[in-house]
């Protein structure tokens, strides 16, 4: 991705979870998990997370083309809420989220991000969900793709960075050794969404939720459907953090597993129709991918 929409959204209250951000903490909130902030963080009274919000059901704008709504803006509103904290959303392109957490412009990185092992040599995660991957493919699937291997000699878009690129290079070095699928990575999963509806491109490549939200989203519905019955691959997703932000990891773990414990995770889930992707488990780095 190379442009970056680079507006800072003061998370007001979110139309999905009815948590009111961007007011003085909350005396409602957690003390126990709130003892557990780090000073400076605890101090401000901010949470500045990133974001890229082109990913529905995880992150998308809202009607108003502004305000950052999904899975993780709802989940992250509710941490908040708990912690105290006001919840800071900077919307910006994919390929910024590590440089900005790195430069620490933001506190942590909410994007739908696969935990994999690549990504713990330098951060963080708190695996919050788990999600399979998807193969949206034009309406009637011309090409009868089900599952990886009907991708084998094709041409598939994937965005940008993402997982979804590193899966498909491991396919062509294994199911697709000598019948290469031909790779195109774009800016923005609506992108890879449109090379597949002008012919470019035979399929797309993202995480399942993602490719059904597309599907069967408005611009989608006719046009497109998912050539996989069951989500493939199945992996763990959450938000980053720096190696050294430890203090703010292990509070955000605490907060995860006390809304799991009343119920509210769940009702978030279950709110986006993403109830099956439900952890009974929050841990730190388990991805194996």
């Amino acid at each position: 991705m190379t442009l970056a929409v680079s507006a800072t959204l003061l998370a007001g209250c979110s139309a999905e979870d009815g948590k009111a951000a961007g007011t003085d903490p909350s005396p409602t909130a957690d003390s126990t998990l709130r003892a557990m902030l780090p000073a400076d963080i605890k101090e401000a009274g901010v949470l500045k997370i990133g974001t890229e919000a082109f990913y529905p059901p995880f992150e998308y704008l809202d009607a108003d083309n502004s305000t950052v709504v999904g899975l993780d803006m709802a989940l992250f509103h509710a941490i908040g809420a708990e912690l105290g904290l006001k919840v800071d959303v900077t919307n910006m392109a994919f390929d910024g989220l590590l440089p900005a957490l790195d430069a620490k412009r933001i506190d942590v990185v909410v994007a739908a991000m696969t935990d994999t092992k690549a990504r713990q040599a330098k951060y963080d995660f708190v695996d919050y969900f788990l999600t399979g991957q998807g193969i949206v493919v034009p309406a009637g699937n011309p090409k009868v793709i089900t599952g990886v291997e009907g991708l084998c000699g094709l041409k598939v878009a994937v965005l940008e960075g993402s997982t979804q690129v590193s899966l498909l290079e491991k396919f062509n070095t294994a199911e697709c050794a000598g019948n290469a699928i031909t790779v195109t990575a774009l800016a923005t999963d609506a992108d890879a969404m449109l090379q597949v509806h002008s012919g470019r491109a035979d399929a797309s490549f993202s995480q399942d939720a993602v490719a059904r939200y597309n599907a069967a989203a408005d611009g989608g519905k006719g046009k497109f459907e998912i050539g996989n019955d069951q989500p493939l691959l199945p992996v763990v997703m959450g938000p980053m953090f720096t190696k050294e932000d430890s203090g703010l990891r292990d509070a955000v773990k605490a907060t995860v597993e006390k809304l799991i414990a009343d119920g509210t995770y769940q009702s978030i889930l279950d709110k986006h129709d993403l109830g099956s992707g439900a952890v009974t488990e929050v841990m730190v780095n388990g991805g194996t991918l």
